[in-house]
């Protein structure tokens, strides 16, 4: 686990919430020299894939000889996975020397920070010092008023829009899309595989305006893809046309995807029974990994472990999963977890053998003891949940 003195202190600014804007990072990068201008980077914002589009372009990255950072969120079990130099994560001792020179700073500079826009900073910095050559940065929420969006990119890039964290980012998809298109910079290469066309006409439509290129995907990635599932190969698809775009070779393209590391993509943990492990944290993410049981598991019966966090759209994350499942087993996360009985409620109309547990280890638990030898066991839901399984099946 990351250091307790950093993570008391990140603790501490998470609980201040969420508060969009770039004023207040730009300000703080700005007494520390800026490093987000130090070091090359590709920006990568969407609903879903974000994170395994960054894990095959950093990989592509690094095969092409490039010292490259990767800043991704959330972690599954520990801090220190968002922060990442060629698939190091940062160590303890870093993050704790690092975080307690920004906090005295942050202090000082009386700059009130949240959460996000202090653990940006630290990866910012922590790459400039590293004198990496790229950082592939994931954004947090959206893109316009994301703390990543002081970047100046070599590329940008958006993987999908789907309804998302309306409070935030807006109640309809034209809404979001624009949030997420603020990402696109003045004559730099904008690449997408969004398919809705009133999305891509906007993406197009910002690109004409501030003369950016524009570049639209539309088929999959042929090569081998080591993460399973359809979306996956858009996801490579993308990476695949984003490092082309920074003019990288297709074989060392293709090597890297072939190559890349991600946890929890829909990735095999235990064996007899076999227990798999996604993130699917939303309803599009939740159709995506329906398909992939779809394909994946054919002839297997599936056991259910679902833990979503709170607010989520339980109704649309149940409906695309339940339906699949001999049986599902409910659990609420430790952190932010919706709680069990009432994400029960909605997972009951979809199916009606469904149970709640209190802790997603009891739940995995006896997942494991009724699935047996010959059936799949599948946590998903939210980062939280696999988490929480990742500790459990050690």
């Amino acid at each position: 686990m990351a250091s307790k003195k950093a993570l008391s202190y990140l603790g501490g600014l998470e609980k201040q919430g969420i508060i969009l804007g770039l004023e207040r990072v730009r300000e703080f990068l700005a007494i520390l020299g800026n490093p987000e201008k130090k070091f090359k980077s590709v920006h990568i914002a969407g609903t879903n894939g974000k994170g395994s589009t960054a894990a095959m372009l950093s990989s592509v990255l690094q095969k092409a000889g490039f010292k490259t950072g990767l800043y991704t969120s959330p972690h599954l079990v520990e801090f220190n996975e968002r922060i990442q130099i060629n698939g190091e994560k940062i160590s303890d001792s870093e993050l704790d020397a690092l975080a307690l020179r920004l906090r005295r700073l942050k202090e000082e500079s009386k700059i009130q920070l949240t959460y996000f826009e202090f653990t940006t900073a630290l990866a910012f910095e922590y790459f400039a010092s590293k004198e990496v050559d790229f950082a592939v940065i994931e954004t947090g929420m959206g893109g316009r008023l994301d703390a990543t969006n002081v970047l100046l990119p070599e590329v940008t890039a958006i993987t999908n829009i789907a309804v998302e964290h309306s409070e935030y980012l807006g109640d309809s998809i034209e809404k979001i899309a624009a949030e997420k298109a603020g990402i696109i910079k003045q004559g730099v290469s904008f690449v997408t595989t969004e398919q809705n066309p009133v999305v891509i006409g906007l993406f197009k439509k910002v690109c004409s305006e501030k003369q950016s290129k524009f570049v639209h995907i539309s088929k999959q990635f042929a090569g081998p893809v080591p993460f399973p599932g359809k979306h996956q190969r858009m996801n490579a698809a993308l990476a695949f046309e984003t490092a082309a775009q920074l003019g990288i070779g297709g074989q060392i393209i293709a090597n890297g995807i072939s190559s890349a590391k991600w946890p929890a993509r829909f990735e095999t943990v235990h064996e007899n029974p076999r227990v798999v492990l996604d993130v699917a944290h939303n309803p599009a993410g939740a159709r995506a990994l329906a398909e992939t049981i779809k394909s994946e598991l054919k002839a297997e019966k599936v056991f259910l472990v679902l833990g979503v966090a709170d607010g989520k759209d339980i109704d649309g994350i149940s409906s695309a999963l339940a339906l699949l499942a001999s049986k599902v087993f409910v659990a609420s996360p430790k952190f932010r977890g919706m709680p069990a009985e009432q994400a029960l409620d909605s997972v009951k109309k979809f199916n009606s053998n469904a149970v709640a547990f209190k802790s997603v280890a009891f739940a995995i638990e006896k997942a494991i003891e009724e699935a047996g030898r010959e059936s799949v066991v599948v946590v998903c839901g939210s980062h939280f949940t696999v988490g929480e399984a990742v500790l459990n099946l050690r």
